[in-house]
């Protein structure tokens, strides 16, 4: 078995250094000049049967996702094979020379593009690139590109979002008869040294051969994931918390100062940290957010919080001889009755027009008795509207 192996090493060593800068120069020489090759000619001896053109994508990485411009920037090389039935010759009359390399621009090559590319029309590859011609005729282009492609981003679900973006490759000016692309593989081939990005994964991909009005297209697709860890821990737990600071407002008590000044400095608190965060959320108008109505809704209680907090703070300050309001005495009375668990006040009504039939209630103990029906009212209003928002992007 070595021995075999050996043999064919030597084989193969023994051709590749038969041939010689001028065997090279014979066979560019046989086909530019003696066979006139032309390649502005499709390369097919049968003009009237289409160029078969395979393509496969190689990915090296994800560079940005922007969700304002619905833009997907990724980079990598396309391998690009077809057959130039004009660039075939025989190995053994060149010494063994099988393959040559030439610059792209000297042989036929299709007109590949992007066909929903963001920027404007360019053509693959660049000059320096090199074309692997076979000896079969078998061509074999690699260029290399950073591609901007639309996407359409819907950000509803941030930060567990996920999106399905087309890389689409056309012969542009070429209809099918003259040129179909092919693809022979599952999907988009990922790079070995394929680079992490810190916010966006692949979860999969698929390829697939389009026909639209006589033009032949091959659509890549590949689906990403955002990784949510970063925002949850840097956005949507610190909402979180800030917004069970502001309930807990109405546990301190109305008629001392750092109550006030407690509720303003948390809900400047609510707004400064909204500003920072703004950056980090889908700014678009397309599809708001769900974290996004969430935040409003939590700032529209801290304000709320803010205001009940400021008339509360006037109204506990009223002397004992101006009448508590009707709705206060009555929710102090119910919750007196549940805090002594007796029968000695009747439910009191509020349209009553007899005074001394109902017993006196202070300011100060019904503005707690407010506080501690707002302070239940608040939290099940938080947490109802977390763990609706929670399951909604999550599932």
């Amino acid at each position: 078995m070595k021995s075999t192996q050996l043999w064919i090493f030597i084989s193969l060593f023994r051709i590749a250094i038969l041939h010689s800068n001028t065997d090279v120069q014979s066979l560019l020489t046989q086909i530019f000049s003696t066979n006139s090759y032309n390649k502005l000619i499709r390369p097919s001896t049968d003009q009237s049967a289409p160029t078969e053109v395979d393509i496969r994508f190689n990915l090296y990485g994800i560079n940005d996702v922007n969700e304002i411009d619905q833009k997907l920037i990724t980079a990598g090389w396309l391998s690009i094979v077809w057959k130039d039935d004009l660039l075939t010759w025989t190995p053994a009359s060149y010494n063994g020379l099988y393959i040559l390399y030439l610059p792209q621009d000297n042989v036929w090559k299709p007109d590949i593009s992007l066909q929903n590319g963001f920027s404007e029309l360019e053509e693959l590859g660049s000059k320096f690139i090199q074309v692997l011609v076979g000896s079969s005729g078998y061509l074999t282009w690699r260029p290399s590109q950073v591609f901007e492609t639309r996407c359409n981003l819907d950000s509803k679900y941030f930060p567990f979002d996920e999106h399905k973006c087309d890389i689409i490759f056309v012969s542009w000016s070429h209809s099918s008869q003259d040129i179909v692309l092919t693809q022979t593989t599952n999907g988009i081939e990922l790079s070995d040294g394929l680079e992490s990005h810190g916010e966006w994964e692949i979860t999969s991909s698929s390829a697939t051969i389009e026909f639209d009005y006589m033009v032949s297209s091959v659509k890549f697709t590949i689906v990403i994931k955002r990784k949510p860890l970063y925002m949850i821990m840097n956005i949507i737990l610190p909402i979180i918390l800030l917004a069970l600071l502001d309930i807990f407002t109405f546990k301190i008590p109305a008629d001392t100062g750092e109550r006030l000044g407690y509720t303003i400095t948390v809900w400047l608190s609510f707004a400064v940290f909204l500003t920072i965060v703004s950056d980090s959320l889908p700014q678009t108008s397309e599809s708001v957010p769900i974290v996004s109505i969430y935040i409003i809704l939590q700032l529209l209680m801290g304000t709320l919080v803010v205001l009940i907090s400021t008339v509360e703070a006037g109204l506990i300050t009223n002397p004992d001889s101006v009448p508590v309001y009707k709705i206060l005495r009555f929710i102090a009375l119910r919750l007196r009755q549940n805090n002594v668990k007796s029968a000695e006040y009747t439910e009191p009504e509020i349209d009553s027009e007899i005074d001394l039939e109902i017993p006196e209630v202070k300011w100060k103990e019904a503005i707690t008795a407010v506080d501690t029906c707002l302070f239940f009212i608040s939290m099940g209003i938080f947490l109802l509207t977390t763990i609706i928002c929670l399951c909604i992007i999550a599932t």
